[in-house]
């Protein structure tokens, strides 16, 4: 085994045990390790979109990290649904704030800096925080469906790969993703639906026909969200996001398609919840 195996085998033991422990042990952590993962999205993104600034990230940081808790606690603590205006506040007030910090830089590009600060707030922000609605129901704290919509993502991002690779040749997005295919793309949904069957066998909580079109928003949408993400860094001329994960590449590249499959996965989750 070389080098390289050794150090993405490694990374992969640590990043799944953190997960694992973050997700499980209770509540708090789960809201923590939430909190990191928008954290480091938005740094990462920051970092390879924007000119450097340190007061800029931290700015979009604190903002993201904030509207991701308001969002958490305010389903933990069942507060009433009015409480999420004050998330539409945040992000006016983060804009006003990145609009005025352009002001003190001099910086060739702020209109660009503010669209990407705001963005990254948006995508990483709303986007992974909206995990929070279905977490808690009536305040108890439901881990193994985040565990579940988490292992089924896994499920598609390496199954894609894995009969992509084998028998791969149909190129989806030659432009964006040469390496992905139809093949791996139909191999990655065709698991991630088996793994959803399986779910609904452990845990239930679902009909079954719930677990399976959710299982297809998952391989569709995370498919497409690992495009986009393609997309992103061709666009800023980088190969990973990142260096945070050794041999993996960063945040972005692990949680690429969980980040843009979790607002449809969570408002499908609550759509059929309330018939």
């Amino acid at each position: 085994m070389n080098s390289t195996l050794k150090t993405r085998g490694l990374t992969a033991i640590v990043f799944i045990t953190v997960m694992i422990f973050g997700l499980f042990f209770n509540s708090y952590t789960f809201i923590v390790l939430m909190s990191l993962i928008i954290a480091g999205s938005i740094w990462e993104f920051l970092s390879i979109a924007c000119e450097r600034n340190l007061l800029r990230k931290c700015l979009c940081i604190i903002g993201g990290v904030g509207i991701g808790l308001m969002i958490a606690f305010s389903n933990k603590l069942n507060l009433p649904l009015e409480y999420m205006i004050h998330v539409c506040y945040t992000i006016i007030f983060l804009t006003m704030l990145l609009s005025l910090l352009e002001l003190t830089t001099k910086s060739a590009h702020p209109f660009q800096n503010i669209s990407f600060g705001v963005f990254s707030i948006v995508y990483y922000a709303l986007f992974i925080g909206s995990i929070f609605f279905i977490s808690f129901e009536e305040g108890i704290y439901n881990s193994w469906l985040i565990f579940a919509i988490i292992a089924m993502t896994w499920t598609n991002d390496t199954m894609a790969y894995l009969v992509g690779s084998q028998i791969g040749k149909t190129k989806l997005f030659l432009r964006m993703s040469p390496n992905k295919t139809w093949e791996g793309t139909i191999g990655g949904i065709f698991f991630t639906v088996i793994v959803a069957i399986l779910f609904h066998s452990y845990i239930g909580q679902f009909d079954l026909g719930i677990w399976i079109i959710l299982a297809l928003i998952i391989g569709i949408f995370g498919s497409l969200g690992d495009i986009v993400e393609s997309m992103l860094k061709r666009s800023l001329s980088v190969k990973d996001s990142g260096n945070l994960l050794p041999g993996h590449g960063g945040l972005l590249d692990r949680f690429d398609s969980f980040t843009f499959h979790l607002p449809l996965s969570v408002y499908f989750i609550e759509l059929s919840s309330s018939f």
